[in-house]
């Protein structure tokens, strides 16, 4: 049996937030920044930078992503300062939540009042140390968590053993990763011989056995620690190989890890390459899509027609969740599109041309084709795929007119 994962702890102060922070510390004295700095650097998920309120003007930011908090000293001149972001023209994104906290001498009763009228969340002494910041700080976390949308979970399931899944699965994961930028997640449900690690030339050092193990702790920073990560972007979790009686027992557990997952990450794929299973049933209830894959025979489409039925009658999953993926597509072959659109009546229908030496040879090498072979027809279907459900990270503007949340 595997060990647990033990979960490092602050033996002093409860300093693991659930998620990391950003902040920006806009000092007037270099005593407060150097005070601060101190306290910030023992909280492990907060990363912080400084900035003198001397020379702070509007444009000085328009480069960088909004934090999730400004920590603002009262000094010569400091509200005109922050009243003048606050006018910055700029156009902002619609996902930035950035609270001011201004810190001064808590008796100084006229910028406690000027810090509430320009949208101060909280006025605090400017000698508080972390233990004092600690309630500040969990606060932030806990709603930069619940403002966050819910990840996307998309199911690839094979209708027949060796239809396609794990490779569709694992090349939309990698296409959708480097559009996205460490928001993807893959996940290998083979409890006997999960081969996505193999496609994908990583050793991973955890697994999804001590994800489960760990559910009851995990923050962002525990859980990407347990991740493996690919040179895409990329994060991956397996079962432990060659440890099947472990395995079966700790996916009769994946519902309790599913939440966590979708919480931390905007898309997870899951390759359930053996087909449906009643343990998996958690991850079907959940899924935005599934993917059923099939090819051009006889066995597969029946298979296709069957699993649909039993997905949308015992599992509860919607009809328009479904869709149907025909894998290795050739027009000549004697089982047509149309025959296939027919037997599956209403279901969404996409195809991916055969190109099995391109496939075959990825697998071999341990590099995804949407990455070695950018150039071909299968490429170039897994990426319309991939843009269909996560359509590619837009440059975002500036946002400095809607600063305070």
């Amino acid at each position: 049996m595997g060990e647990t994962v033990k979960l490092s702890r602050s033996d002093n102060l409860n300093i693991r937030l659930k998620t990391n922070l950003s902040i920006w510390i806009l000092y007037s004295s270099d005593r407060f920044k150097l005070h601060m700095q101190q306290e910030l650097s023992l909280c492990n998920n907060v990363s912080f930078e400084t900035f003198s309120l001397h020379g702070v003007i509007s444009d000085s930011f328009k480069n960088f992503s909004a934090p999730d908090l400004i920590f603002v000293e009262t000094g010569p001149n400091w509200a005109q300062k922050i009243v003048e972001l606050q006018g910055y023209e700029n156009p902002s994104s619609d996902d930035v939540h950035t609270s001011l906290v201004v810190f001064g001498d808590e008796n100084d009763n006229g910028a406690l009042k000027i810090a509430l009228r320009i949208g101060a969340a909280d006025f605090i002494s400017d000698q508080a140390g972390l233990a004092d910041l600690m309630p500040l700080l969990k606060n932030s976390a806990e709603e930069k968590i619940a403002a966050r949308k819910s990840g996307q979970l998309f199911a690839f399931v094979n209708t027949k053993g060796g239809s396609g899944a794990t490779t569709l699965a694992l090349n939309t994961a990698v296409e959708t990763a480097v559009q996205c930028k460490d928001k993807v997640l893959l996940l290998d449900l083979d409890i006997h011989f999960g081969v996505v690690a193999d496609y994908l030339n990583v050793n991973p050092v955890y697994s999804i056995n001590d994800a489960i193990a760990n559910v009851s702790d995990l923050d962002e920073m525990s859980l990407f620690g347990l991740v493996t990560k690919h040179s895409s972007g990329l994060h991956v979790l397996t079962f432990k190989q060659e440890n099947y009686s472990e395995n079966f027992d700790k996916a009769m557990q994946l519902g309790k890890l599913l939440p966590t997952l979708l919480d931390y990450y905007a898309y997870v794929f899951v390759d359930m390459s053996t087909g449906v299973n009643r343990m998996f049933a958690p991850v079907l209830s959940q899924a935005s899509k599934v993917f059923l894959i099939t090819q051009q025979n006889l066995v597969g489409i029946k298979n296709t027609a069957r699993i649909y039925k039993a997905l949308t009658i015992e599992y509860g999953v919607a009809r328009d969740q479904v869709e149907l993926i025909v894998n290795r597509f050739e027009k000549r072959q004697q089982i047509k599109l149309k025959d296939i659109e027919k037997t599956v009546s209403g279901m969404t229908v996409h195809v991916v041309p055969n190109d099995f030496k391109v496939a075959i040879e990825s697998a071999n090498l341990g590099k995804p084709f949407v990455e070695s072979k950018k150039s071909s027809s299968i490429t170039k279907s897994i990426s319309e795929l991939s843009h269909g459900l996560a359509p590619p990270d837009k440059q975002k503007k500036g946002w400095l007119k809607r600063l305070f949340s």
